[in-house]
């Protein structure tokens, strides 16, 4: 079977359960979804791989540390559905637990996509990007407008509407420092896995990210 396949026949699952997402209908077909995640996981497996073949952050990590659980949290949420309605996973240091800038790859109904960048940070690694930024922007935007980056992302952050404190306010990458998050996000169709090997395809559109990651990571060194 082809990888390609098995993504569509995910998505197939995955839109069913959006329409009847409680227990009794997951339970009756658990055995279904088991089927799909295997093969799945382990084409996460060999995504990590290809990944960590050009980033070495990407080295040593386990699938199982990397992936989401389809299961929802649901102890504080006024959202009550027990499940997620895709699969995703996060390729960097500390795996899903990590705070540095890494790889997101998201398989979902309402949205597929390749993400990079830092999600949610701390304010005092928001400081510090930005103090990066604020130092060095020939470098920073020689990163993010090289064509490779260019061409395939774009920038899904949520940002203040005012310069943060500290910065004047017709500072020349002032849109840069108002973000709250630095994500870039590849969105693409279910057609995007209709090739002869989608991880491959996947890791080398993730790849053009690594400058950008190695950009934002120097505030953890």
């Amino acid at each position: 079977m082809k990888s390609a396949s098995n993504i569509s026949k995910v998505l197939a699952f995955l839109r069913q359960l959006a329409v009847n997402n409680d227990r009794a209908w997951f339970k009756a077909r658990k055995e279904r979804y088991d089927a799909l995640r295997g093969p799945w996981e382990q084409d996460m497996e060999r995504l990590i791989g290809l990944v960590a073949a050009y980033d070495p952050q990407a080295r040593g990590l386990a699938v199982k540390d990397c992936v989401y659980r389809i299961y929802r949290d649901i102890r504080f949420s006024h959202d009550k559905r027990p499940y997620k309605d895709y699969f995703s996973g996060v390729i960097g240091r500390g795996g899903r637990h990590t705070l540095q800038s890494c790889y997101y790859v998201h398989f979902g109904v309402q949205e597929i996509m390749l993400c990079g960048g830092i999600w949610w940070p701390e304010k005092a690694i928001l400081d510090s990007l930005r103090g990066l930024i604020d130092a060095e922007p020939e470098e920073f935007l020689a990163i993010i407008n090289h064509p490779d980056i260019a061409s395939r992302y774009s920038w899904e952050s949520r940002s203040l509407k005012t310069m943060p404190k500290g910065y004047p306010k017709d500072h020349p990458l002032g849109n840069y420092l108002k973000m709250k998050e630095y994500l870039l996000v590849m969105r693409v169709g279910e057609d995007y896995f209709d090739c002869e090997d989608w991880v491959e395809r996947v890791a080398g559109d993730l790849q053009p990210l690594k400058p950008f990651h190695d950009f934002l990571n120097y505030v953890f060194e």
